[in-house]
């Protein structure tokens, strides 16, 4: 009987289970969601103590070329762990694994390709109306996540 059982298991740990939509959205969410949030909030902050002072204060001017060293520095970083980390807790609910250096991997590809866009477009290369660049940034930001998905969902399996 625990022979037929193991057996089972076994092929059960071999399979991929089926895919979801609703599972692959929810794992898009919330790498978007682990990246933004927090990225938001310490933006904000800083741009409550950057409102504290005179804008002619040497140290508010400090501030303000920190967050945006911020930004250009630490954004892209924090964006692929961010996306990652979301993606793999969404995946890995349930009786679903799947391997987080794949998701971590296809996650810097994505943070990659979402740097080299955005770098393109903020820096002129595409002539665009105001409508389609809020349109095109929407996107952007999503490709990240999108990235992390598809290695999460490249590697899942039953759990053991």
């Amino acid at each position: 009987m625990d022979e037929s059982i193991n057996v089972e298991n076994e092929k059960r740990a071999n399979q991929k289970p089926p895919l979801s939509v609703t599972r692959i959205a929810c794992e898009i969410l919330a790498g978007t969601a682990f990246w933004i949030v927090p990225l938001l909030l310490v933006y904000g902050t800083g741009m409550i103590f950057n409102g504290k002072g005179d804008s002619a204060d040497s140290g508010t001017q400090l501030l303000g070329l920190y967050i945006l060293g911020m930004f250009i520095f630490v954004f892209p970083l924090y964006y692929v762990i961010g996306s990652t980390v979301g993606v793999y807790l969404v995946g890995t609910r349930g009786n679903q694994t799947g391997s987080f250096p794949a998701t971590l991997g296809f996650g810097f590809l994505g943070g990659l390709v979402m740097t080299l866009l955005a770098l393109y477009i903020w820096l002129g290369g595409v002539m665009m109306t105001v409508i389609e660049k809020i349109f095109i940034w929407k996107l952007i930001v999503l490709i990240g996540p999108i990235m992390a998905t598809f290695g999460f969902n490249l590697t899942r399996r039953y759990k053991d």
